[in-house]
């Protein structure tokens, strides 16, 4: 790995963005909430190896890790549909999901780990430099499994931790006190990979505090409406449902 994440690309990367990305890659090699770090490292393999089958992106050499931890089928079948197949999945996707084996908390940890992967792999093809290759498995922590007590059914296709006060403590550790959007409650039953999802919406985008404002200041070299303007087109491009 280079001495510093980004040190081939010819385009700046600010220091504090560098470090959350490297952060972001280590993690698929620690353990989580509902996979050791083999299967997290596995799902991130079986995920770029999707990538790659579809042209979307080259090879960098760590499809191997793909096979480091024995993934049900159904997990196999999330990973490769949140990697290039997102606009397929629905209600009746989860549930069949689930109903194969994949606990609801699994079903989110996968969902999110696989899309931070993506944030990072687009990122850097962006940048015109080949993706980071995936890390070994760092641990043989067990995970923990824990599902918050404050976790509820809102309506959406997994249940979620609800804004203060109802989402307690916890909500206001995620949130704030103010309300927040169902773009940041969506990973929530699985609160580790909810603070990785904001930090990187804070970092890259706005911080759900300047969300609707605006007018607010920011150091991006893009104007509001810019950033706008593009997230619009990318959308529109991915068929999102928003």
């Amino acid at each position: 790995m280079p001495m510093t994440l980004y040190a081939d690309s010819r385009y700046p990367v600010s220091p504090r963005l560098e470090t959350l990305h490297l952060d972001e890659l280590q993690s698929y090699a620690r353990s989580g909430t509902w996979g050791t770090a083999a299967q997290r490292t596995a799902i991130a393999a079986t995920a770029r190896i999707a990538q790659c089958e579809q042209g979307l992106q080259e090879s960098v050499g760590d499809e191997e890790l793909a096979a480091r931890a024995k993934l049900p089928d159904a997990a196999v079948r999330l990973a490769r549909a949140v990697a290039v197949d997102s606009q397929n999945i629905d209600r009746t996707f989860c549930q069949d999901i689930q109903a194969q084996g994949v606990s609801e908390g699994a079903y989110v940890e996968i969902v999110a780990l696989v899309s931070r992967l993506s944030n990072l792999d687009v990122f850097t093809r962006g940048l015109g430099i080949p993706v980071r290759k995936l890390l070994e498995p760092a641990d043989e922590t067990r995970p923990s499994f824990e599902r918050p007590a404050e976790a509820v059914d809102e309506g959406f296709f997994t249940a979620s931790v609800p804004s203060a006060p109802q989402g307690g403590a916890l909500a206001e550790s995620l949130y704030g006190e103010s309300p927040a959007g169902n773009i940041f409650r969506a990973v929530s039953l699985v609160p580790d990979e909810a603070r990785r999802v904001m930090s990187l919406v804070s970092q890259q985008y706005f911080g759900a505090e300047h969300l609707l404002n605006f007018h607010a200041a920011s150091d991006h070299a893009l104007s509001r409406a810019q950033i706008e303007l593009v997230a619009t087109k990318v959308s529109e491009h991915n068929q999102c449902f928003y």
